[in-house]
This record gives structure tokens, C-alpha cells and sequence, in this order.
């Protein structure tokens, strides 16, 4: 954590890494701190306070003051250092009533809603990096929705929630939302909750969410398996006819590349090199871009968007709004599992595509590739530090699971055919 002089022309100048977020402190102002992310700066104060239940003896208590911008260097300094007032006389600074025990930031009056947004805004994933906007909103609007007239309650009383009212809420949910529904919600608020436990232990001792999954109420979720079998194949080729071509194009592609949905629906030219016949997916669920080959039958898909493009679109796959289902405010095609399910008429998800791709490449005996073509990652020593394979090398593999696929769909499950020489 760097320390630096805080000046307003040199917190103007500060900036983090994509993806990243940097607390820099004030060599000025004892406790002073700016959080940089890529998109906000925040004030902030930290105070090491007195703690029998630490290790050290010690605990650090932070609070947010404000967004640089919307607060000033020197309000933030005021606040954390006291000032004087002509009616109150001196008002005692943050650093001298976190150490009095006088702040709310103890816990005592967070509301559950305060605690959803710290989470999101101090938490990071198993890889170290922020969660992305859109998992944020996904995550929040979940949470609302489920548990709107418990967002206002402060943590001491979400602490205190008895069983039986955290049963029947679970039931409500069940009934609303269906199993999964209900589990992924109370999931999500239960890992908040316990992070509030760590954040405040002497508001939040135990998580009443617990009760769930030691008396078994949540039904296991498991791991969808759906893809295309056999005659599954040419239905699913005949049901996408019923699209609108745009549509139609970017669930192929999907299947013939083993992309996620948004990742082929929010395609854009600028991501598209034909004359290299490679194409660029820069953010996967995994951070990390994806560059891969294009293979004939993507190539003719691409051929075909071009011609059809409007000037100016940066779509690949532009929003269609005369046609159900297709449009989306961000301009390009949705892929939607339901409308996929009404044309076709089989139990098919838009990520059993991608299903479908992988499952095709291992019946070809092609395992490798198939990982690095869906960017799933290798974490064995080899291949962090050894695979220098690039995507010309899985220009074949590609095209060989997207002839596969081909076939499967114009001629169904029939076995193939292999001419001898």
C-alpha cells in the first residue's frame, strides 16, 4: 500500500491497473486513504483499534468517507482530523471516535443493504480480481428481489433471525422462485452474511442462514448435462430456420466455435480479422481473451453478416427488432434458452451448445484442443508455463469438430462414412 502526498493534482493523475484496485495513504494525514479503481476514487479512513479476540491484539476498522470528485481533499481531511464549530464548539474527528468506539462502522447500525454493496465493493474473486459489473448487477438484483423488506434491517437484527423465520422465507421462495431459484439466492446472501461476520464479529457472531444447510432444506443443485444427441441434431438445425437470419447465424456460430452466449451474440467487427481468419473474444468469464481460428462453415457466416451489415454497426450479430425474442437494448441478438426450447422443441440450453461443441471434439479423440478452442484453462505446470500453442496449431482441430457438427445436423446420427484409399 503506497504512501504519497495528497495533493488534488496528484489524486487526479492516479490510476490502477485494468481490472484492479490500488489503496494509496496520505503521508500527511494519519489514517487518510484513497481506494483507485478503474472507474471511482474513494476516500476512506483506517484506524487500528484495540481487539482481545485478535492475535495481534489489534484490528483494523475502515469507513468510507466519500468519492473524490463528490467530497474534497480538504473535507476529507476535516473529517478525519475534528474541526471546529460555531454552534457545537470542537467536533471530534473519525481517527478519535473509531478509537472511542463511537462510529457506526462497528456494525451497529450497517444495514444488510450497506453490506451488500461492501461486499461487492471490497470483496474479490478466487483469482484476485474485482467481480465483473455485470456479476455485480446479476448478484444484486437477485438479492433485492428476494429479500427486499430485509435490506433495511441492521445487522444486529439480520444476526438474530430466528429459524423459523429463515425456513419459511426459504419456502416462500421455493414456491415463488422454484428450488434453484431459492437456493442460488439464499446462497448468495448467506456468503454476505458471512463476510459480514468477519467484517463485524461483535454485531453479526453466527450466520442464522446456517439452519438451511445443516437441516438439509436446500435441494442440491446439479450440473446440467443437456446437449444434442443424435437425431437431436437435424431437429435443432430444422427448429433455428425459424429465426430470423441474424439469429439463426449467431447460434450457429456458437455451436461451431463452443462459445457462451454473450460471447457470440455481443460479437463485434472490430474483434473479426477475415484476412487472418482468426477472431478475438477479449472478455470471457475467465478474464483471460480468447483468440481462435475461424473455420470454413464461421466463415460463411461472417461473409454473409458483412454483406448485410449496416454503416457504422459494430455488431456482428445486430439486435432485429421486428422479430420476437431477438432484440436487445444493447443492440445485438439475444440468445435465449426459451425461445431456443419453443422452436426447436427440445430441452436444449444456449450453453448446451457449447456442451455439445466439447462433447463432439472428445468423441473425435480431440481433448487438448477442445480446452484451449473454449478457453478453458490449464492449470497444470505444463500448461501455465510450457504450451506455447498458438492458433494456427488448432486451425485443423477446429475444423475438424466444426465439420463433424456439419454432418450431424444435415445427415443426423447416421454413422459416418470413411473412404478407404
Amino acid at each position: 500500500m503506497p504512501k504519497i502526498k495528497f495533493t488534488k493534482s496528484t489524486l487526479e493523475k492516479l490510476a490502477a491497473p485494468p481490472g484492479e484496485r490500488v489503496d494509496y495513504f496520505d503521508t500527511e494525514t494519519r489514517g487518510l486513504g484513497l481506494r483507485v479503481g478503474n472507474s471511482s476514487k474513494t476516500f476512506f479512513v483506517k484506524v487500528d483499534i484495540r481487539d482481545a479476540a485478535s492475535k495481534t491484539g489489534y484490528r483494523s476498522v475502515r469507513k468510507t468517507l466519500g468519492r473524490f470528485g463528490e467530497i474534497t481533499l480538504e473535507q476529507a481531511r476535516k473529517e478525519i482530523q475534528g474541526y471546529d464549530d460555531r454552534d457545537k464548539g470542537f467536533v471530534p474527528g473519525l481517527r478519535l471516535e473509531i478509537k472511542r468506539g463511537q462510529t457506526k462502522m462497528h456494525g451497529s447500525d450497517v444495514t444488510l443493504a450497506q453490506m451488500l454493496e461492501a461486499y461487492f465493493l471490497e470483496k474479490k474473486t478466487a483469482e484476485g480480481n474485482s467481480y465483473k459489473p455485470s456479476t455485480v448487477r446479476g448478484y444484486t438484483n437477485i438479492v433485492t428481489r428476494h429479500f427486499e423488506t430485509w435490506l433495511s434491517l441492521p445487522l444486529a437484527e439480520i444476526g438474530k433471525l430466528t429459524p423459523e423465520v429463515v425456513i419459511d422465507r426459504y419456502r416462500q421462495a421455493e414456491i415463488g422462485h422454484g428450488p434453484y431459484g431459492a437456493r442460488n439466492a439464499f446462497v448468495m446472501l448467506a456468503a454476505i452474511i458471512n463476510y459480514a461476520r468477519v467484517k463485524y464479529p461483535g454485531i453479526v457472531a453466527t450466520n442464522p442462514l446456517a439452519v438451511l444447510r445443516f437441516g438439509k432444506h436446500m435441494k442440491k443443485i446439479q450440473a446440467r448435462t443437456e446437449r444434442l444427441e443424435g437425431k437431436e441434431f437435424q431437429v435443432f438445425y430444422q427448429g433455428i430456420q425459424k429465426f430470423n437470419e441474424t439469429t439463426r447465424d449467431c447460434y450457429l456460430f456458437c455451436l461451431y466455435h463452443g462459445l457462451r452466449s454473450q460471447e457470440a451474440a455481443a460479437l463485434r467487427w472490430e474483434n473479426v480479422t477475415l484476412d487472418r481468419l482468426t477472431l478475438t473474444i477479449p472478455d470471457t468469464k475467465n478474464r483471460r481473451p480468447l483468440y481462435a481460428p475461424l473455420c470454413r462453415q464461421s466463415l460463411e457466416i461472417l461473409e454473409r453478416r458483412l454483406a448485410q451489415r449496416e454503416e457504422g454497426c459494430p455488431w456482428v450479430f445486430p439486435a432485429v427488432k421486428t422479430v420476437r425474442y431477438s432484440t436487445n437494448k444493447t443492440g445485438h441478438v439475444r440468445l435465449m434458452a426459451a425461445a431456443l426450447r419453443l422452436y426447436t422443441g427440445l430441452d436444449i440450453t444456449v450453453h448446451g451448445l457449447r456442451r455439445t461443441f466439447i462433447t463432439t471434439a472428445r468423441r473425435l479423440k480431440i481433448f487438448e484442443d477442445a480446452d484451449r478452442l473454449t478457453n478453458h484453462v490449464d492449470s497444470s505446470i505444463s500448461g501455465r508455463h510450457y504450451d506455447a500453442t498458438d492458433v494456427e496449431d488448432l486451425r485443423q482441430p477446429l475444423q475438424t469438430i466444426t465439420n463433424e457438427l456439419e454432418r450431424l445436423m444435415t445427415e443426423g446420427g447416421k454413422a459416418k462414412v470413411l473412404h478407404l484409399h
